[in-house]
């Protein structure tokens, strides 16, 4: 895609299948006003921090340093903030993945920050090999089951467009490990066209386990 078709559609998350059938999943951080930021693995989750030295090093606001990527044997849960960890605790306590992410997402609400961030989520079940994406905004709120076909990546974003829809949608989706996909989303196919990348972390899903990666360009 050329870099002429560019604009600027904050934070990033994709569901997506890989070219060999896995359920993937990665998270992109882009930011204009917050350019320092690190993409850190600690056990069985991924996190986005300040850059070691950066003017944010010692920030603990919620909006800069939050845990990104969670996963156990079932579920893999990516979101762009606090939602992430109670919408992971509420699937391992039974809760299906819509009723998990309803119920998160309309308690928090959106960032009631300047712009009314949307947060956005996607949730992989490994055993229905299902993938999900949900979003609540100012004035709506989503939870989507997303059809994927091998070499696919559907996906949403903060500012560009939080809703899940058919037209957003990656037919060139050629990743094939978390590292792939990490670099997919940050510049690869349709994602090439999104300004500011930060960082990334991707799951992938497959019959051996998860691979996890994180990508700090």
């Amino acid at each position: 895609m050329s870099r002429a078709a560019s604009s600027y559609v904050g934070r990033i998350i994709g569901a997506g299948r890989t070219p060999d059938g896995n359920l993937t999943v990665a998270y992109r951080v882009s930011s204009r006003s917050f350019p320092n930021r690190h993409a850190e693995r600690i056990g069985d989750m991924v996190r986005i921090v300040p850059r070691a030295g950066s003017a944010d090093a010692a920030s603990d606001s919620p909006y800069i340093a939050y845990e990104c990527l969670l996963w156990n044997e079932r579920h893999i849960v990516a979101s762009n903030g606090t939602q992430t960890r109670p919408i992971f605790e509420r699937l391992k306590a039974g809760n299906t993945v819509r009723d998990a992410l309803v119920a998160v997402l309309a308690g928090l609400d959106r960032e009631f920050d300047s712009h009314d961030t949307p947060r956005i989520c996607a949730v992989l079940d490994r055993s229905s090999d299902v993938a999900y994406l949900a979003s609540v905004t100012e004035d709506a709120l989503s939870v989507t089951p997303v059809v994927l076909r091998p070499g696919t990546m559907a996906y949403i974003s903060t500012y560009g467009s939080p809703l899940p829809a058919s037209d957003q949608t990656d037919p060139a989706f050629v990743a094939t490990t978390a590292l792939q996909a990490c670099r997919h989303v940050i510049d690869g196919s349709l994602f090439s066209r999104f300004d500011n990348p930060v960082c990334s972390t991707a799951c992938v899903a497959g019959k051996a386990g998860v691979d996890i990666a994180v990508l700090n360009p």
